[in-house]
């Protein structure tokens, strides 16, 4: 896990075009400021990330709460906030799937504060639908294809995920493919 200085968290999150830096003065208001920006920009997009790989809503949540409990903890030290986030919440994740004895699908979607209002029905409808083609891939293939829907390249993820950027463009290829075949199959039916 790369941790550095403020100043270079900052740029290299504004370098990489996920999170424009705040225009904040330095010291611990600052610290705190920057923080709040992050957790107020970030965390909705955080849970939608974990929900893309398979995590229902209510675990999603909570795994991207607690994440955000860690980051606000080492902020001073994270290089790059929204990476680092979402490679400790995909670890949780993963651990918490390989805890669950119970199918994913059993478990109920419950309403938190962290997700959408009910009336942004068709909304919701639409994350449901792809979160069922997302939800039949293998966990790589869906790992990948999250990091990509979140606006990252497959150089980016490889370096996230500790993998060769070729293993993650035959990933992502392998994930389009699928998604694309079964998107095919509903409109014929």
């Amino acid at each position: 896990m790369s941790e550095t200085g403020p100043e270079g968290e900052a740029a290299s999150a504004a370098s990489l075009g996920h999170l424009p830096a705040p225009a904040d003065g330095s010291g611990t208001g600052a610290r705190h400021g920057e923080f709040a920006y992050f957790y107020r920009t970030c965390l909705r997009r955080l849970v939608a990330f974990l929900m893309w790989q398979g995590a229902p809503a209510a675990l999603a949540a909570d795994l991207a709460q607690d994440t955000m409990v860690k980051a606000y903890e080492r902020w001073d030290r994270i290089q790059s906030p929204e990476a680092w986030c979402r490679r400790v919440a995909s670890r949780e994740l993963v651990r918490a799937f390989s805890q669950v004895e119970d199918s994913i699908e059993e478990l109920a979607l419950e309403p938190t504060s962290l997700l959408p209002a009910p009336g942004h029905a068709a909304e919701w409808e639409g994350e449901q639908e792809i979160l069922r083609l997302l939800g039949g891939l293998p966990a790589r293939q869906r790992q990948v294809l999250a990091w990509t829907l979140d606006g990252y390249t497959p150089t980016e993820i490889a370096a996230e995920l500790g993998m060769r950027p070729a293993a993650v463009r035959a990933s992502l290829f392998k994930a389009r493919l699928a998604v694309s075949s079964r998107m095919t199959d509903r409109e014929g039916e």
